[in-house]
């Protein structure tokens, strides 16, 4: 079943490594890094200025970054080139670029920091990657258009979003092979393609707790939310939610779960102690994104249909107000003190900085790169779309 399976079973076994600590741009926390599909590079910006201070070439259409505080390097998914870079962040240069499936997009780093997990979105596999040794150790086929990623806290367990399907993919890291299958729904469900006009939405992610303990998984087909027990892997809840869920979005304290439901514009808010839904508030055209700060206070819904971010007072469970933004959002990042939000606008080639607590965009960063399509900060709450 996995071609690099004897090979890479030792290679992972031995993947814990210790780093020195790496002081190329001081500290990491202070930097977003910005990747371009069009320009192929990655910007990355200084917070304390608010500016572009480097940029990165990687490959063709580059799509996530992961960056690895351990070992000090940054990983690309190149989605046209089928190739991820490994950027070594004390020069800024690619130390590597390691030939994946077809079109890898979505990655998860482990515990560690030292194994990248990568889903070839067109072939079904996922590739386990060692940063350390930057190669590819296994690729793991039998996955249904694989998304977004969550490792549990051991590194041992992965669970795979499905985009093409109704059900969660477990992964035996060590033996790399998919271990089992997590329904979320009554009926084991797959995408038909062959139909144009019907589109399909599975699983796009399993989004952990900040703890690790909990995972949960909207499939949007389904407008259902499973909630999973990442050590057993057992499916403690399923939740009734609006119409077409994209995926849930932590908040950076564990308290709830942030769901926007696409088909209805709505926006589901659950609480990780009780595992109900709390509210349910007015949203937006096409929701991409929810990012909190404010110590928790505020959730930020990003909408791409309606050019501005959704404001949600978490204390009240109340709308608090929407916010403008000049051009098209993609996804955005929260620094890790909760003040400022950066968001990526892909049409207008810019990342808008917006105020948390002022609900209000304070910066238009120019300089960034052709079409940003994401930000991501080491230390804070990252995802991709």
């Amino acid at each position: 079943m996995n071609k690099l399976l004897s090979a890479g079973l030792g290679a992972l076994a031995a993947l814990a490594v210790t780093a020195p600590s790496v002081h190329a741009l001081d500290d990491l926390s202070n930097y977003v890094f910005v990747p371009n599909r069009a320009s192929a590079d990655v910007a990355v910006i200084d917070t304390r200025t608010d500016s572009v201070v480097a940029h990165i070439p990687v490959g063709e259409v580059p799509h996530q970054v992961a960056v690895s505080q351990t070992l000090g390097k940054m990983a690309v998914t190149n989605t046209a080139d089928n190739t991820v870079s490994v950027i070594d962040l004390a020069t800024l240069e690619t130390s590597a670029t390691i030939q994946l499936g077809h079109e890898p997009e979505h990655m998860e780093l482990d515990p560690s920091g030292a194994v990248l997990a990568v889903g070839n979105i067109g072939e079904g596999t996922v590739s386990l990657v060692s940063l350390g040794s930057e190669h590819e150790v296994a690729r793991v086929d039998g996955l249904h258009e694989p998304h977004n990623m969550t490792f549990d806290p051991s590194g041992q367990r992965l669970y795979v979003g499905n985009l093409g399907a109704s059900f969660v993919s477990l992964i035996d890291v060590p033996q790399a092979r998919v271990a089992g299958e997590i329904a979320i729904g009554p009926d084991r469900a797959l995408a038909h393609h062959e139909d144009d006009d019907t589109a399909y939405q599975g699983i796009i992610n399993v989004t952990a707790t900040p703890d690790g303990r909990l995972g949960f998984a909207a499939y949007g087909e389904g407008d259902r939310m499973a909630v999973i027990d990442l050590e057993t892997g057992r499916t403690l809840k399923d939740l009734a939610l609006g119409d077409t869920p994209w995926r849930a979005f932590t908040t950076s304290d564990g308290r709830y779960m942030i769901v926007p439901n696409n088909g209805d514009e709505t926006v589901s808010v659950v609480s990780t102690a009780t595992l109900d839904e709390v509210a349910r508030l007015p949203g937006a055209a096409d929701m991409t994104g929810v990012n909190t700060g404010w110590f928790d206070s505020l959730a930020y819904v990003i909408s791409r249909g309606d050019d501005k971010a959704l404001v949600i007072d978490l204390e009240t469970m109340q709308p608090a107000g929407e916010i403008a933004l000049p051009g098209t959002p993609e996804t955005g990042v929260v620094t890790p003190d909760g003040t400022k939000l950066y968001v990526a606008l892909s049409d207008a080639d810019t990342v808008a900085v917006i105020d948390v607590q002022a609900k209000a965009v304070v910066a238009t960063i120019e300089g960034v790169g052709d079409e940003p399509w994401g930000a991501h900060m080491a230390g804070a709450v990252n995802y991709c779309h």
